[in-house]
């Protein structure tokens, strides 16, 4: 177990807490789509109301979304969460020979992807740098 600086530390705050929780959630909707919020305040172990919390939040900033409800016999009829398939992401990686960027769905699915290849570091320096 890794050893703490007692006299350099920082104290976790509850902003660290949401922001773990909120994390949690997206993985797990991700995970098991369409989720609603009873299975998943069963599945995360995360109270009713912080399952409910947070979801408002993501569907309010459009990470997630409402499905359809389903008719059961009795009670009131769960509203199902998922990924909003809309929303993407992009990552460049950049190496000294070649950038690739890539565009991914919040499923991680590749939606597009470009890679260039860098000219020669001595041709580029011959023909761009004046002597």
């Amino acid at each position: 177990m890794r050893k703490i600086d007692l006299t350099n530390f920082q104290v976790a705050t509850s902003e660290t807490a949401r922001d773990i929780n909120r994390r949690i959630v997206l993985n797990l909707i991700r995970s098991h789509q369409p989720i609603s919020r009873a299975e998943f305040a069963r599945h995360s172990g995360l109270q009713r109301s912080t399952v409910s919390v947070i979801a408002e939040q993501l569907i309010d900033e459009r990470w997630v979304t409402r499905a359809q409800t389903v008719t059961r016999c009795a009670g009131e009829r769960p509203r199902f969460l998922h990924l909003k398939r809309a929303r993407r992401r992009h990552w460049n990686h950049i190496r000294p020979a070649t950038t690739t960027v890539a565009l991914a769905d919040l499923d991680a699915n590749f939606v597009a992807q470009i890679a260039s290849t860098a000219p020669h570091s001595e041709q580029f320096i011959d023909d761009r740098v004046p002597r």
